[in-house]
């Protein structure tokens, strides 16, 4: 088995735990349940994660890089631009799903059930945090890194209850004054 095979089966298998999550919380997630979702053996599963815990781990682990690469920069961009970009990515259709917001808040809630998902919820929060406060400073190189660090983080609430509200049916108006308040946030 080549390695991109290999990685194809983990991702296959990580979206299965993902889809899982999302719909029966961390109750539906066990391995022979990941197996028949991912449509894999459930040996191939055993091979590649321990058990439950380490199957949610590698999950919360994944939402983390994609957090992060939200906050990415382009580089074809002006940093306003960059910024700007940055703080709409979590409006884009992909996040805005029933599904995708049904996942965030089970993730949140398993931050609250061990101890050790909390830890990895906490550093993926606080590298999105630091990537945003590297694009804000970027954008407004005369404020502090203190300062920067700030409007990240309170950027980061007014994000997080977009996608809890956007759950309860928020509307796109809405959305935009959300977006616009972040852009308000970072930029002024």
């Amino acid at each position: 088995m080549g390695s991109g095979e290999r990685v194809d089966r983990q991702e296959r298998i990580l979206d299965a735990v993902l889809r899982l999550l999302s719909e029966h919380g961390i109750s539906g997630v066990n391995i022979r349940a990941v197996a028949r979702e991912a449509g894999v053996g459930l040996g191939l599963v055993n091979y590649y994660y321990d058990d439950k815990a380490s199957l949610i781990r590698a999950a919360l682990l994944r939402i983390g890089e994609q957090d992060v690469a939200m906050v990415e920069p382009d580089p074809l961009l002006a940093p306003a631009d960059r910024l700007r970009a940055a703080l709409r990515r979590v409006t884009d259709p992909e996040f805005l799903t029933t599904e995708y917001l049904s996942l965030r808040l089970q993730l949140w809630s398993l931050a609250r059930a061990d101890a050790e998902f909390e830890e990895i919820n906490t550093a993926a929060q606080r590298r999105y945090r630091e990537r945003l406060a590297l694009l804000i400073r970027a954008a407004r190189p005369e404020l502090s890194r203190a300062d920067c660090t700030r409007r990240a983080t309170d950027i980061d609430v007014l994000q997080n209850g977009l996608w809890l509200t956007a759950l309860l049916g928020l509307d796109r108006a809405a959305i935009r004054r959300c977006v616009a308040r972040c852009e308000e946030i970072a930029l002024n």
